[in-house]
């Protein structure tokens, strides 16, 4: 019965920003955070996101990766609910990243009643998102990202398609980052013979990092038909040695209704030169709590690094003159004279032509 109840307030509850209420929004699963990192700073990941679970929250954010990386979570979430999501990204050339992400929510076998309350079997339902995209730097310190995303749910009803999107910009400046993103904006999802608009998530964050040791971050996220809530989050960063680390992350949600616990986020992690484990934990008041694990790989070579224009000039060629009248021989063939560096003649009364690539 619990699980059931869990079931039904999905639509308010799945996302931390969510109020209490019920919506008539499709696929309520795409507002839950993605990854134990972002999960642990309250979500709050919009302009704080450089790996890849940024490509959920913010898709410019994959235009900061250096390597590719493959990311893979498991979500114990409400009442035997399962969250599965994995995303991979990898440098390609030195500006641009491609993106590739997968996110699955499965119910479990739940109780099926009749209108007088008596059970009469049980049901299960299944919700999933492919979303594949690109970021790159536009200059300047901005960057932008865009992806393209099938979504499909199979619910005792019937099965349903869409299609949607998803874009995101963010400005790296110094110590600071500053992010806006929009997701989910596309076709309806048609259940029967009722047609439901996907919950549309806008957010705006900013994100300050002290020291590369300690990072704060705050959101404002704005989730389907809910009031827009804000979401703060700080990391802290202990060396555990010449290529490790250990994390220490807490976070809070507003928004929450008095049912669904207070906001409060908090999880670890751990990395060990390319590899890192993290684990985050949420309460929901009297629904429970929801535990999230991410490993995450890193593999390759380095980013490709622009290469710099290089400018030369020729040496110029000696010059012989015509004999002076009344002389023996030629005059002796003058030179061009030295320069302390290539372009800057002596006098400043050089012609030479310059060549670029």
């Amino acid at each position: 019965m619990r699980k059931l109840r869990a079931a039904i307030l999905l639509l308010c509850l799945c996302a931390p920003q969510l109020r209490a209420g019920t919506g008539t929004t499709a696929l309520p699963f795409l507002k839950l955070d993605q990854g134990a990192r972002p999960a642990a700073m309250g979500g709050a990941y919009c302009a704080a996101g450089d790996d890849a679970w940024s490509v959920f929250y913010n898709p410019a954010g994959a235009a900061l990766a250096q390597k590719q990386e493959i990311a893979l979570a498991h979500n114990e979430w409400l009442q035997g609910m399962r969250n599965e999501s994995a995303v991979y990204e990898g440098p390609y050339g030195p500006d641009a990243t491609i993106f590739a992400g997968l996110n699955a929510l499965f119910s479990g076998a739940m109780d099926k009643l009749d209108v007088t309350g008596a059970g009469i079997g049980s049901f299960s339902s299944q919700e999933g998102a492919l979303s594949l995209g690109a970021a790159a730097a536009l200059g300047g310190g901005y960057y932008g990202g865009a992806a393209l995303k099938g979504l499909y749910q199979r619910t005792t009803v019937g099965s349903a398609y869409a299609w949607a999107g998803d874009a995101g910009l963010l400005r790296v400046e110094g110590d600071w980052r500053f992010g806006l993103s929009a997701a989910n904006f596309g076709t309806k999802m048609k259940l029967g013979s009722t047609g439901f608009s996907l919950p549309l998530m806008l957010r705006a964050g900013v994100a300050w990092n002290y020291l590369e040791r300690l990072t704060i971050t705050a959101d404002g996220v704005k989730a389907g038909e809910s009031a827009a809530a804000p979401a703060v989050g700080a990391e802290g960063e202990i060396p555990t040695g010449p290529d490790g680390a250990f994390y220490l992350r807490a976070g809070y949600t507003g928004g929450r209704s008095r049912f669904t616990g207070s906001g409060v986020t908090a999880g670890l992690g751990l990395r060990n030169g390319d590899l890192r484990v993290d684990y985050a934990f949420a309460p929901y008041g009297e629904l429970g709590d929801a535990h999230r694990i991410t490993i995450a790989v890193r593999f390759g070579g380095e980013r490709q690094k622009a290469q710099k224009r290089h400018y030369y000039a020729p040496r110029r060629k000696a010059v012989k003159n015509a004999p002076a009248p009344g002389s023996s021989g030629p005059a002796k063939a003058k030179t061009a004279p030295a320069r302390k560096k290539a372009g800057a003649a002596k006098n400043g009364d050089d012609k030479s032509v310059y060549f670029m690539w």
